[in-house]
């Protein structure tokens, strides 16, 4: 559970630092650079983490 949360907070951090970077980049014109980062953040946030899922399976209560 710890290596989940972990791998989240450097997603997100990355995001982030990719986000500010493309910003700086465009303020100054540096266009290119600047849709790179925006585009790197764009796949950092949508980029699925795999977690583990458990299934169940209940007996059917009978009358």
């Amino acid at each position: 559970m710890w290596t989940f949360v972990v791998w989240n907070i450097a997603a997100l951090a990355a995001a982030i630092y990719c986000l500010v970077k493309a910003v700086m980049d465009l303020r100054a014109r540096r266009y290119g650079w600047g849709i790179v980062g925006l585009v790197s953040a764009v796949v950092f946030l949508v980029t699925p983490i795999q977690t583990r899922a458990v299934k169940i399976d209940l007996p059917v209560a009978e009358k």
